[in-house]
């Protein structure tokens, strides 16, 4: 965690001073990551993908400025929530976008052969579930749980308490253990509190 924090820092100094190599491993270490996260707001890919590539191209345009940002990761992430929350605003027709069930950002993602056909239903159960959670909870839970994210980080980027964080962390772990506790036949809290005899 601390490597990565190292890495980035380095990369925006170096993005600072027109290293184009810097942007564009800068590019590839966060731009699936950052519309992941800009998917979770406007439930489009397309529009998503859209605000991830200009935040980019501001970076770029306005590297001089990079020295101000202390937290290069957290600034990412803040830009791209920003900037989704200003084309939601900017465009009342899009308001409808909270409704409607968000594209499969991964749909094209491939398995493996090994997996095995209880993994991937487990998988897809799982993945309904943390759809289903609500946004604000949804989105803690990828932060942390997907891209690596702190909880103090989370809460940053989010404008809200470490304490709600957690809060809201801890509530969807405990609704996906009990949406699987049917596939599974236990419910998997229970069970790692309750050793076999």
């Amino acid at each position: 965690m601390q490597e990565r924090k190292s890495q980035i820092a380095l990369l925006f100094k170096e993005i600072q001073r027109g290293n184009k190599s810097a942007f564009e491993e800068l590019f590839l270490l966060y731009y699936d990551k950052l519309t992941a996260f800009a998917s979770q707001y406007t439930r489009q890919i397309e529009s998503a993908e859209e605000i991830a590539s200009e935040l980019f191209v501001k970076i770029w345009l306005r590297r001089d400025k990079l020295s101000d940002v202390l937290n290069p990761e957290v600034y990412l992430y803040i830009s791209i929530k920003n900037a989704c929350l200003n084309v939601i605003r900017a465009d009342s027709k899009r308001s409808h976008l909270f409704k409607e069930p968000m594209e499969d950002v991964n749909a094209d993602a491939t398995w493996n052969e090994g997996t095995s056909m209880e993994d991937k239903e487990l998988e897809e159960i799982l993945d309904q579930a943390v759809a289903a959670l609500p946004d604000r909870r949804r989105i803690i839970f990828k932060l942390i749980k997907e891209d690596g994210l702190k909880s103090s980080e989370a809460a940053k980027i989010l404008g809200i308490s470490v304490r709600t964080v957690e809060n809201q962390l801890y509530k969807a772990i405990k609704t996906l253990a009990e949406s699987i506790s049917d596939y599974l036949g236990y419910h998997p809290q229970k069970k790692i509190l309750q050793p076999d005899k």
